[in-house]
């Protein structure tokens, strides 16, 4: 299996109807292709697990996403954090007998998968710092960033109110491979010669995108779901 094989897919967040339709719709063969998820696979939409199920059952491959860190970051502390509701934060992973094996599934999925000639990360590169050497953070939650890699200290995610010197962190990207990421709704599909964002707001009622490596296809689906208002960053 080469990386010609591989269907990346966007951001999620608990959609499996829309799954199933792109990958029906793509005609996904789970033993001739890959199937390789940005991220942000669960959390906010109707059925998490379910996801996971058809994500597992599939032999398919995910980075971890904000949403993934987050539920992560929840589960490990001794105690819930404050802003932890099991029961509005993938209500059904946390109610499932088995959480704990999904769990540990989540926690070993890698921040970023890299071969010959592409990344997938969730949200994007450091400017500078290896992905290795890069704070989790960063590459599950950077969307903008300045030259030297500094987060803004307070931003309302709309571009045209980035603070002076800080841009999309794709402007500073300078490496060879494609970069393929999700994160970003508000931004939506976006391609540069090296980045290609595939978080297409399913979730928020727009569509589900899945992108062919092979065939440098896209392969896009409209949400179900009734158009919700966007959240900030």
């Amino acid at each position: 299996m080469t990386s010609q094989d591989i269907l990346f897919v966007g951001d999620l967040h608990g959609c499996l109807q829309p799954l199933e339709t792109l990958l029906q719709q793509a005609n996904f063969q789970p033993d001739r292709h890959r199937l390789i998820c940005v991220g942000d696979t669960l959390n906010r939409g109707p059925d998490s697990l379910g996801v996971l199920r058809l994500l597992r059952s599939l032999g398919a491959s995910a980075v971890r996403g904000n949403h993934e860190e987050s539920l992560l970051e929840a589960t490990q502390a001794p105690e819930y954090p404050d802003w932890f509701d099991p029961e509005d934060f993938c209500p059904d992973v946390m109610a499932a007998a088995d959480r704990d094996e999904w769990l540990e599934w989540i926690a070993s999925w890698p921040l970023f998968i890299e071969e010959q000639d592409w990344l997938v990360v969730h949200a994007g590169l450091h400017p500078h710092l290896a992905p290795e050497q890069t704070p989790a953070k960063f590459l599950t939650r950077v969307r903008i960033c300045d030259a030297l890699g500094r987060l803004p200290r307070e931003w309302d995610g709309h571009l045209r109110n980035a603070p002076e010197g800080f841009a999309p962190w794709h402007h500073f990207y300078q490496g060879e491979k494609l970069v393929v990421y999700g994160h970003w709704a508000r931004q939506g599909f976006h391609r540069t010669p090296k980045t290609l964002c595939l978080d297409g707001g399913c979730v928020h009622g727009r569509e589900l995108i899945g992108w062919w490596h092979q065939k440098d296809e896209l392969v896009r689906v409209p949400s179900p779901y009734k158009r919700k208002k966007r959240h900030r960053p």
